[in-house]
């Protein structure tokens, strides 16, 4: 496992899915697609407005809290078949658990702790692997020589939807 923050929040705008970037401190990075209202609790976390009443993963952590347990950490541990798997350590009256858990819920509460995030090795991506897509390849350089047109932005949307993560990882690679 090695540890991760969250970079931000970014939008994909050809599905309207959010995407939490995951990074760790040598620059390697994990993209997990998230739900509206995961992304914006973990917005919400990481820009700590005061709410007059707890939301969804405010109310999970008094709970936690209420019941005298600490989360120590979140591990998101696994990739299978598309669904990422993760587990929130709790401490809870001197005893460990680990709960299974989506690693956006999770990464929503452990903001809320300000708890580490811990990301298997296996599932991080070279930071250089992040790469643009011109319509027919993938582009090494983070710059494009011009903004893609409706067209190759609906081919690559095609090409997403008939490819398993761990194909288009491995396309990439081979780029």
């Amino acid at each position: 496992m090695i540890k991760v923050e969250v970079e931000g929040v970014v939008l994909n705008l050809l599905t309207n899915s959010p995407i939490v970037v995951l990074r760790s401190i040598n620059g390697d990075v994990l993209p997990i697609v998230i739900g509206m209202f995961e992304a914006q609790s973990i917005l919400l976390a990481l820009e700590n407005p005061q709410i007059p009443r707890p939301l969804t993963h405010d109310l999970m952590k008094n709970i936690i809290e209420n019941f005298e347990g600490k989360l120590l950490r979140l591990e998101i541990h696994s990739l299978k078949e598309n669904v990422y798997y993760a587990d929130l350590v709790i401490e809870c009256k001197g005893k460990i658990k680990k709960i299974d858990c989506r690693p956006s819920d999770g990464i929503a509460l452990a903001l809320r702790f300000k708890a580490p995030i811990f990301a298997s090795e296996d599932l991080m991506e070279k930071g250089d692997m992040i790469k643009y897509y011109d319509g027919k390849h993938f582009l090494k350089s983070n710059k494009l020589d011009k903004p893609i047109d409706k067209q190759e932005a609906e081919e690559f949307r095609k090409i997403l939807e008939n490819i398993t993560t761990k194909e288009f990882w491995k396309r990439l690679k081979e780029e």
